[in-house]
């Protein structure tokens, strides 16, 4: 496979959320697209947080583009000069008071390589507890946290209750390392 070539670029959107660039991309074939966008956005990280009995922290928050209140995982966006792993810490102490002593990383998938730059950080935090208060950034300001078993989260995804691709897939990664997955 050959590479396209960008042979310019323009920058419409650059703030601290997104870089939105409308490229000319030459491909292989000669053939020219303009434009091609491409949305440049923060690494984000995913947390599968495991309680003693194996089962998964969910949040549950008003997302305001889609206009439902979502079941997903814990995390948020990778800030600069921050780790990943650091990240993911932050995020689930913020949005849900607990932390762990035990992480593992998981392979980072690409959010959508056709369009977008950035990836998913997937980590599993193993027995965590309540250790401080939740502390929400202001768009998350209202968040409600529970514990289910896997089961418990496949049926939400048959359902749609749990239905943000990038979290399923996640928690899909989750199950094959650990080998919770069971068929239902």
């Amino acid at each position: 496979m050959l590479a396209w070539i960008r042979t310019r670029r323009r920058t419409i959107l650059a703030d601290q959320w997104i870089c939105l660039h409308a490229d000319e991309c030459q491909l292989p074939t000669g053939a020219l697209i303009e434009p091609y966008y491409v949305l440049e956005e923060k690494e984000w990280v995913h947390v599968i947080a495991l309680n003693q009995n194996d089962e998964i922290l969910l949040i549950r928050q008003y997302r305001y583009a889609a206009n439902i209140c979502a079941t997903e995982l814990p995390g948020g966006f990778v800030d600069p000069g921050e780790s990943p792993l650091d990240a993911a810490k932050r995020e689930l102490a913020a949005e849900t008071g607990h932390t762990s002593l035990d992480w593992t990383a998981l392979p980072a998938l690409f959010v959508n390589p056709a369009r977008q730059t950035n990836r998913v950080h997937t980590f599993i935090a193993r027995n965590v507890r309540p250790t401080q208060n939740a502390v929400p950034e202001p768009s998350e300001s209202i968040i409600s946290i529970e514990f289910a078993t896997a089961a418990e989260v496949l049926r939400r995804i048959r359902s749609a209750e749990f239905s943000q691709a990038l979290h399923v897939a996640s928690f899909y990664l989750a199950l094959q390392h650990t080998g919770h997955f069971a068929p239902a």
